[in-house]
This record gives structure tokens, sequence and C-alpha cells, in this order.
């Protein structure tokens, strides 16, 4: 049993992120119609979107084959997924991405690690989109929620909508923050959230935050939420 610190109006988010993005979703008035999962990896989170949300399409990007076959086989039940062959960036155009031993730690981005004998087992060409044209293309409206589990690369994605971020036509961002530099070329928390904020974008909640075992904090996930426009009295 997990506790949970208690306000006067409400449980403090920051418990399970995809209970707060429904609730947030909810409280204004918005449903969740368009869902997308950038780096589904072997379907760890989209099952739970698939689930949590059966009137939306949840759309799955993975680029690396192995895992978006077992990606495949495991969402096949939930007629409201699709899934897509392609990995996003700040443009459109293919780019070499690098598969390890460790399925969980592909990416564009060279690990720290590698320079110890840890170098990628072999690397492939993928497609890239930016969320901008892939959007456009998709004739959506909105996304209003958006998981990013991009291993390093996360920040090049969002800058890859910005114009959608500008706009407002992403609700909702479930991101990963790395702390701990792990990958060369990385986007840091600082670069990040400066980012988002600066796009009117506002911190919900951190989630599943990693720490080493001497208490420095590696990563955590972060939900961060369109900032709404005070309406005039």
């Amino acid at each position: 049993m997990q506790l949970c610190k208690k306000s006067k109006y409400r449980l403090v988010y920051g418990n399970d992120w995809i209970d707060d993005a429904l609730e947030i979703l909810h409280v204004r008035g918005v449903v969740a119609r368009i869902v997308m999962d950038i780096g589904a990896n072997r379907g760890q989170t989209s099952k739970r979107l698939a689930r949590a949300a059966p009137g939306a399409e949840v759309h799955c990007f993975e680029p690396t084959p192995a895992s978006r076959e077992v990606l495949q086989s495991k969402l096949s039940v939930f007629p409201n997924v699709r899934i897509h062959p392609l990995a996003f960036g700040r443009e459109d155009g293919t780019a070499k991405f690098y598969l390890r031993a460790h399925h969980e730690s592909n990416s564009f981005l060279q690990l720290k690690s590698d320079e110890k004998g840890g170098a990628p087992e072999e690397s492939i060409d993928v497609e890239v989109r930016c969320l901008d044209s892939f959007v456009s293309s998709c004739g959506w409206s909105d996304v209003h929620v958006l998981k990013i589990n991009a291993e390093g690369f996360d920040l090049e994605i969002l800058k890859g909508g910005g114009q959608l971020l500008a706009d407002g036509k992403i609700h909702l961002i479930f991101v990963e923050i790395n702390f701990d530099e792990l990958y060369h070329g990385q986007g840091g928390f600082l670069e990040l959230h400066t980012y988002l904020t600066g796009l009117d974008y506002s911190l919900v909640g951190c989630y599943e935050t990693a720490s080493s075992g001497t208490g420095e904090t590696m990563w955590t996930n972060g939900l961060y939420v369109k900032r709404m426009k005070a309406v005039a009295p």
C-alpha cells in the first residue's frame, strides 16, 4: 500500500501519471481521443494507455523491428491501438539508430558507457518524422496525451513539435527527464524544463524517480500540462 499526502481539495498528483492525466483532461472538459506513445518499446506503457482510454486512438511508435514484433503481439487484442514503424526528431528524414543488448537503451544517441566497452551491437537506418508534420498529415486537430521515452532524445522530439506546443494543440506531455548525463548530446532537465515552460507548459508531478545507491537522482518522468488562460471577470 502506498500512502499519498492529501490536500484540502484532492490527492496530490504524482502517484499514477495515467490516472492524473485523464483526470486533468476530465476536469478541463476534454475527452482523450488521440494518444501518442513515442518509444513504445515492447508495450510496457501502451497496454495501460489502451485500457485506460478505450475511446481513444492509441498510436504506438517503435522503430526497432524486434521490439515492434513483441509490441504487436501484446497489443493485437486492443482495437483502439495503431502501431507505426517510426521514430521522431526535430525534422523529417532518416537517421542511424543504435541497438543494444538491453533493448530499453536503444537510442539515436551514444551512451557514455559505450566508451567502456559497452558499444551497441548494431545500428539501423530508421524513418524519422517531426511531430508538427506528422500530426498535420494525419489531420488531427489535437493530441490529448503525448508520452515520450526516447533515451536522451526527448528534447529533440519536443522541438520537432514546436508549433503544436506553441498553439496548445498537445494537452499533456509525459516525458523522461535525465539528471545524470547518460548519453552524449542528451537534453537534460534544465534544457527540457526551460523549453516547455517557455511554451506555457507547467509541471504537474514527477513519477518513478530513480536514484543511485549513493542518493543522487539519475532520472525521473515528468507530466506537463498546457497552462489554461485566465478568464476575464
